[in-house]
C-alpha cells in the first residue's frame, strides 16, 4: 500500500510541474500573439536531448497539424508542400530552444506555402 502511495504522489508532483512548464509556453505563446495551442507542441519537444532536435520536432508537429487541416494544399494534390512559418513562430521557437541556432534563408520553389499568424490561428484545435 505504501509503494502505491509514493508513486501516486510522485505522479501528482510530475503533473504539477508538467502543468507549470505548459503555462509558461502558453504564456509565451500570447506574447508572441500566437495559438496556444502551439504551446503543447512545444511541450511535447521539450523531453528530447538537444535544442536543434527540440526545434526539429516542433517544427515537424506544426507541419502535420497544418497538412491535417490542409493549409496550403489544393485540392488533388498529392504533393507535400514546404511550409514558411512567420517570424513569430521562428522567434517563440528559437526563444524557447536557443542554442545552436542556424538561420537558412527561406525556400523558394514551387511547392512554398507561406503560412501567416492568421492561417495558424484558423486551425481548429483537436
Amino acid at each position: 500500500m505504501m509503494k502505491c502511495v509514493a508513486v501516486s504522489g510522485r505522479n501528482k508532483h510530475f503533473s504539477a510541474l508538467s502543468n507549470l512548464l505548459m503555462d509558461e509556453y502558453v504564456d509565451l505563446c500570447s506574447s508572441f500573439r500566437l495559438p496556444v495551442w502551439i504551446a503543447s507542441l512545444i511541450h511535447t519537444a521539450k523531453r528530447l536531448r538537444s535544442d536543434p532536435a527540440r526545434r526539429k520536432k516542433v517544427y515537424r508537429l506544426l507541419q502535420r497539424k497544418l497538412m491535417f487541416h490542409k493549409v496550403g494544399v489544393s485540392e488533388g494534390n498529392l504533393r507535400q508542400p514546404t511550409y514558411v512559418y512567420p517570424e513569430e513562430v521562428k522567434m517563440l521557437i528559437r526563444s524557447v530552444f536557443p542554442q545552436n541556432v542556424c538561420d537558412y534563408p527561406d525556400p523558394c520553389h514551387d511547392q512554398v506555402v507561406r503560412v501567416t499568424a492568421e492561417d495558424l490561428h484558423k486551425v481548429k484545435i483537436n
